[in-house]
C-alpha cells in the first residue's frame, strides 16, 4: 500500500511546475475561503488540483519549445574531404 502510495506521489509530483502550482493553488485556497463559499479544507484541495493541472500543462508546454529538446539530426559521414 504505501509502496503504490509513493509511486503515486512520485509520478504526479515529478515536476517542478507541478510542485510550484499545487502549492501555489492550495495556499490559494487556504487563504480565500470565500471564493467557492466553502470549506477552507475542499477550497485547498480544489485549487491545488487546479494549480497541478496548470502546472502539468505548464511542464508540458515548457518541455516542448524548450532548446534542450530538439532532437539533434541523424548525420551519416559518407566520406569525402
Amino acid at each position: 500500500m504505501t509502496r503504490h502510495f509513493l509511486v503515486l506521489f512520485l509520478t504526479l509530483f515529478q515536476d517542478n511546475y507541478v510542485r510550484v502550482g499545487t502549492l501555489l493553488g492550495a495556499l490559494a485556497g487556504l487563504w480565500s475561503p470565500e471564493i467557492l463559499n466553502g470549506e477552507q479544507a475542499t477550497n485547498a484541495f480544489v485549487f491545488g488540483f487546479i494549480g497541478w493541472g496548470v502546472g502539468a500543462y505548464l511542464a508540458h508546454y515548457r518541455s516542448a519549445n524548450s532548446q534542450y529538446s530538439k532532437k539533434k539530426k541523424f548525420r551519416v559521414f559518407q566520406g569525402g574531404q
